[in-house]
Formats: structure tokens, sequence, C-alpha cells
């Protein structure tokens, strides 16, 4: 476009004012046209980081409760087994039988 006004300019050709105004409307229909791709590609990225800002924010609150409800349960486990008497006897119980379960896999399963 602006090419051939250039070519024409250097080799000493005048150009009527009409053909200089079209060559200028093209090139800023060709640019009208570039710069409506650019915005709209400009607002799909925003609206792609919005959406990943919200769904980064709903797993955070999803992590925070889970990170409660792990520190209530882990509480709870400290004092039924760890701080009582007979919750240690239950654990012992309890890792007593799966040491027999798996000694005999081991002996007669293979």
């Amino acid at each position: 476009m602006f090419n051939n006004a250039r070519e024409r300019g250097a080799r000493g050709e005048q150009q009527d004012p009409e053909s200089l105004e079209r060559d200028n409307d093209a090139a800023i229909g060709l640019m009208s046209d570039r710069v409506a791709m650019l915005k709209k590609i400009t607002t799909d990225i925003h609206a792609e980081a919005d959406s990943h800002h919200r769904y980064l924010d709903g797993l955070a609150d999803n992590m925070e409760g889970v990170s409660g409800m792990l520190g209530t349960t882990m509480k709870q486990f400290n004092q039924t087994f760890v701080n009582n008497k007979n919750g240690r006897q239950c654990c012992y119980m309890v890792a007593a039988v799966v040491c027999l379960v798996w000694l005999f896999h081991y002996m007669f399963g293979g």
C-alpha cells in the first residue's frame, strides 16, 4: 500500500490527490481491522484471566476448609488415642491385628 506511493515518489512520478486519498483510506481501513482484531484478542485474554482468578479463589477457599477439617480430625485423634490410656491400648491392638494379618498372608498366601 505505502510502498506503491513511495516507489512512484522515488521515480519522480506525481500522484493526483484522489489517488493518495484512496491509498490513505485503504491503509486506514487495514489498520482499523488490525486494531479491532487486537482489541478482541486483549478482551478475550482479560476474560480468560478473570476466569482463572475466580477458579483459583474458589480453590483457595476449598483448601482452607479442608485444612480446618484435617486440624479438627487430628485433635480428635490425639484426644482419643494418644492422650488416653485406653486409646493407646486400642491402637496397639489394631497394629497387632494388622501385623498378624500381614504375617499370615506372607506365610500362607505366597
